[in-house]
């Protein structure tokens, strides 16, 4: 089925370039932005083109963010990821001239909405966080990496698939927590997300410039890269996919470790990109490891990787799927939407995540299981730790603006996920 040709977002969004290219890739998603959105090889904020091409180098969150974003419209990602005034002072330097066409998305960021009014109080808040939950979001991780490390040279070594199991339990959490710090400013805990075959640096694009901004909606890769197998979007389904998908996600989740791996792969040569990144080879510096100190032979070694790898995505697949987004009552694109002068980008965020009471409370079922998933949303680059300091402020301005926060268990959500799967009409009232 050509999705082009029979869905129309709710939101009024075009249909995106390369969307459905057979690769998924972030570096399609690109190039697909380059050809929507209008910066005309810069970057664009709002209706604005600037030249940021001389800081790549001196951007204090890493080049990664400008470098990748060349010729897109960055609006969401520059509001979201700013938490200062510093960046709109400095941005009028870099200023080219208008941009010639409309921007291609609805959601607006007026200073007394929503999201700007809760920015501007959470920016003051901030003044005055400790530094404790951001030094304990590290701790955390690192001893997460220290018993994947140990539970994987104890699987070699006793040849236990058991043990196997547990390592890739803990490369499965490994690889949720890792996801707090690739939203930050280069760090080299990010890295620790590469030790699961798949790329941080890709995920800064699919994942944060891409669902993060553009949750649940045609643009949201997170939607996309799981078609036609998963179809989360409402519309025309078959009876497999609606129903089947329930027992075949499964055999999914499975793969999408590996299969992120060898898409990469294929993307680089495709491009004909021999260039070595250094990132690629982190995965197998573990079974390697395994095998210069157990003695083990390489077969051995290599079977126990493959084995927790698919452990580890599986685990990843259950947590991440389930963790936020789908559920009958969460917006998707193509339900009825918010009417146009209601089109906050921070309005949209809530409409489009749910959290769960039985994750939120605890840091390190927070950090390893997405949680805390709104604030998240509205304040990506913000450590996991420091989220729940931040309800107070957050349900304050959700009362003040009538915004309903949905607020679920882990079990709804479950539930939710497989009846989004099979749900095939639009909702018809749009969120309150």
């Amino acid at each position: 089925m050509d999705m082009s040709k029979v869905f129309r977002s709710s939101l009024g969004i075009k249909y995106p370039s390369l969307r459905d290219h057979p690769l998924h890739s972030a570096e399609k998603w690109l190039e697909g932005k380059n050809i929507d959105d209008g910066a005309e090889g810069y970057w664009r904020i709002h209706d604005h083109l600037y030249d940021l091409s001389g800081f790549i180098e001196s951007h204090p969150g890493g080049k990664d963010w400008i470098q990748l974003t060349k010729g897109t419209d960055i609006t969401e990602a520059f509001e979201s990821h700013h938490l200062s005034t510093n960046a709109e002072m400095l941005l009028p330097s870099f200023l080219l001239r208008k941009a010639s066409s409309p921007r291609s998305f609805p959601f607006t960021f007026h200073e007394n909405g929503f999201y700007k009014t809760l920015k501007r109080r959470i920016i003051k808040q901030m003044e005055n966080l400790p530094e404790n939950p951001a030094d304990r979001s590290k701790s955390l991780i690192d001893r997460i990496f220290s018993g994947y490390l140990t539970s994987f040279l104890l699987a070699v070594y006793f040849e236990s698939f058991a043990i196997g199991a547990v390592s890739g339990i803990f490369l499965g959490l490994l690889t949720v927590a890792a996801h707090n710090f690739f939203h930050q400013k280069d760090n080299f805990r990010r890295f620790y997300f590469d030790f699961s075959m798949m790329s941080s640096r890709e995920w800064r694009v699919s994942h944060v410039l891409s669902h993060h901004m553009y949750t649940n909606t045609i643009c949201d890769m997170e939607i996309s890269s799981v078609e036609p197998f998963l179809q989360y979007l409402p519309g025309e389904k078959n009876l497999l996919v609606r129903y089947g998908s329930w027992v075949y996600s499964f055999g999914f989740y499975a793969f999408l470790f590996l299969g992120h791996y060898l898409k990469t792969l294929a993307v680089n040569f495709l491009k004909g990109n021999s260039q070595f990144i250094w990132t690629a080879l982190l995965p197998f510096t573990i079974p390697f490891l395994s095998w210069m100190i157990t003695g083990k032979s390489i077969l051995i070694c290599l079977l126990m990787y493959i084995w927790i790898i698919v452990i580890a995505s599986i685990h990843f697949g259950i947590v991440g799927l389930n963790a936020a987004h789908h559920h009958p009552d969460i917006f998707h694109d193509g339900d009825a939407a918010r009417p146009k002068e209601q089109m906050d980008w921070g309005l949209f965020q809530v409409d489009t995540v749910a959290d769960r009471r039985d994750i939120t409370g605890s840091h390190f079922l927070v950090l390893t299981n997405f949680g805390d998933h709104a604030l998240h949303h509205l304040f990506p680059t913000v450590d996991h730790g420091h989220l729940e300091q931040f309800y107070p402020i957050f349900l304050e301005t959700c009362v003040e603006f009538g915004v309903r926060w949905k607020f679920l268990t882990q079990l709804d959500l479950v539930k939710g996920q497989y009846g989004q799967l099979a749900r095939i009409l639009p909702n018809k009232n749009p969120p309150n």
